[in-house]
């Protein structure tokens, strides 16, 4: 919920007479209880809360004129009356003098200028149309003509402060937006008004949007930096946070980054950073399962967010996956970390969404071996964040091990992909084939490992036709599958579907390496899980920057991997900086 507070309404009657100051803001579950006030701050205050404001103007918004045949004329009236009413403040607002000329050739000047009227002459033909008893009424003088319009436009250029009546006209135009009265299409079109932009960030100017960006972006790099358990007894928080800044450059630039100062001291101060010899040192100091268990915290952290933030549907439909992908250019290391045929072995996760896209890098498994473990730790965090509908396991998650663990935290509620062992010997899948008609589904009632009591069930689903040979999809679960065939039909065919909509990370993170990629040459293996976790957060940063609305105005935001290493780096390192020689050169010229 956002709270307006403005003394614009009272000034004009025709300020919607069921005005609202308290209104829904753009993605409202996304959003922080905000509060704005009267724009001290002119222009510049108004762009940056626009989507704020064009939230209001739509709940303000209201048609006061019912006959169409005047309806322009209508507007037209309402809003120069209006505009009228509160130009004094809007004047006082933007700091310009009413001594200098009076009060009613500046609403007049102001009209022009709202209008974009071509000519003083245009002008006072406009204002002509009124009769003699409204010009009055609005507040402006039937004497006053084109000469005079004239010669106090030339009065406030003179003494430079003509700027300020184009800045009071902005304040009024916006003002009246906001509060519900109507406005002439020119108008509209000329300052860029419309009660359909939003929730889109390019809806907005850039300012607007970069706003958007860096305060979602500090939220962000806060959960980081609060997790990042880097010697943090050593150093101090801001040092802990230009540890990201010293990563995104190093990956903006596509540079090792153990030489990154080279490069960083022309734009920004690093006096109070990590360089490049201490991140290694503190890196070669931690062992594999803190760094494992840091970057779990991280990341469970930024899940949490995600799913706070109100974007994803509940309960929860997680798709949980076991990934290989190449190894980010790195040179090939011994099997600590990668498969047979030299990728990485990662686990990732993404939500199954109608309306969402999804996809996020949890951990690094050094072997198959902790699979079962990390499955286990990970349903404990996400069961203690939000209720799960279902859980979807990738085929390499099908040991006994993790079925028990699914069993525990989510029973009822999960599936795990089957591998097809049947080419090879016999077993539940074999069963399954014989009984499977193209097309059609079936249930093994007892199936699974024989020391696992009680056993699951493997339900499957033909993709074949009588014409045509498709693939078998096979589940072990623990549902309840009803016994009607149509019923159950139906149940399995929408496992499948939902297994098919999941979105998978390994594509995705194929894309966005390059620009995440964080070089290094290093054969350590601390090293070497440091540096690819960092790699997997800044993606995961990524995706959430692209899904999750920002907190301050609600907007959706479509980031480039760049401009986000870039917005990351100006937070870590608090802004560039004039470099060093240049500030040496200007004090001492």
């Amino acid at each position: 919920m956002a709270t307006h507070t403005d003394q614009f309404a009272s000034m004009t009657r025709h300020a919607n007479k069921d005005r609202v100051d308290e209104f829904t803001s753009f993605n409202p579950s996304a959003t922080d209880d905000i509060v704005i006030s009267h724009p001290n701050g002119g222009r510049s205050e108004i762009e940056l809360q626009k989507p704020l404001l064009v939230a209001m103007a739509r709940e303000n918004k209201y048609e006061p004129c019912s006959d169409e045949t005047d309806g322009d004329e209508c507007v037209d009236r309402i809003f120069d009356e209006a505009l009228c009413d509160v130009a004094e403040l809007a004047l006082d607002t933007a700091g310009l003098n009413e001594n200098l000329v009076a009060l009613p050739k500046l609403r007049a000047l102001m009209i022009r200028v709202a209008r974009n009227l071509d000519s003083f002459e245009e002008l006072s033909t406009h204002i002509s149309q009124y009769s003699p008893e409204e010009i009055e009424d609005f507040g402006l003088h039937t004497a006053y003509g084109t000469s005079t319009y004239t010669k106090a436009a030339k009065k406030l250029r003179k003494e430079d402060t003509f700027e300020l009546l184009i800045e009071a006209t902005f304040i009024t135009v916006h003002a009246l937006f906001w509060n519900g009265v109507p406005i002439p299409e020119s108008v509209k079109n000329q300052y860029d008004l419309s009660y359909d932009a939003g929730p889109a960030a390019s809806d907005f100017s850039r300012g607007t949007r970069q706003l958007a960006l860096y305060t979602l972006a500090e939220d962000l790099i806060e959960i980081v930096v609060s997790n990042l358990d880097f010697q943090r007894s050593a150093n101090k928080s801001r040092e802990l946070r230009s540890l990201l800044g010293v990563f995104a450059h190093a990956a903006y630039n596509g540079e090792s980054i153990e030489n990154y100062d080279q490069t960083a001291q022309h734009s920004f101060e690093l006096d109070s950073a990590f360089s490049g010899p201490t991140i290694r040192e503190h890196i070669d100091g931690l062992y594999l399962w803190q760094i494992e268990e840091m970057f779990d915290d991280i990341n469970q952290a930024l899940l949490e967010y995600v799913i706070d933030s109100g974007i994803v549907s509940r309960p929860v439909l997680i798709s949980y996956d076991l990934t290989n992908i190449q190894s980010l250019e790195l040179e090939e290391y011994d099997e600590s970390f990668l498969t047979e045929d030299g990728r990485w072995r990662f686990v990732s996760l993404s939500f199954t969404d109608p309306d969402l896209e999804f996809a996020f890098g949890l951990r690094l498994l050094k072997s198959e071996a902790q699979r079962a473990r990390v499955l286990k730790n990970f349903l404990r965090s996400l069961t203690s964040m939000a209720d799960v509908e279902l859980l979807m396991a990738d085929r390499g998650f099908d040991g006994r091990e993790d079925i028990e663990a699914c069993r525990a935290f989510v029973p009822g509620r999960w599936v795990i992909l089957a591998q097809d062992y049947s080419d090879t010997r016999d077993d539940d899948y074999a069963e399954l084939r014989e009984e499977l008609k193209p097309g059609g589904t079936a249930v093994v009632q007892d199936a699974g490992y024989e020391n696992l009591h009680p056993p699951v069930r493997l339900i499957g689903y033909s993709g074949s036709t009588d014409d045509t040979v498709g693939p078998v999809r096979a589940f072990y679960t623990d549902m309840d599958v009803p016994s009607d065939k149509e019923q159950q039909k139906e149940l399995i065919t929408q496992i499948n579907f939902r297994y098919n909509q999941r979105a998978k990370i390994e594509s995705m993170f194929r894309m966005a390496k390059n620009a995440f990629d964080v070089s290094t040459d290093t054969d350590k293996a601390a090293r070497k899980s440091f540096y690819f976790h960092m790699s997997v957060l800044f993606y995961n940063l990524y995706k959430i920057v692209n899904t999750v609305p920002a907190p301050n105005n609600g907007l959706e935001l479509d980031t480039t991997q760049k401009e986000l290493l870039e917005v990351i780096r100006n937070l870590a390192f608090r802004g560039p900086t004039r470099p060093t020689a240049l500030t040496y050169l200007l004090e001492h010229s």
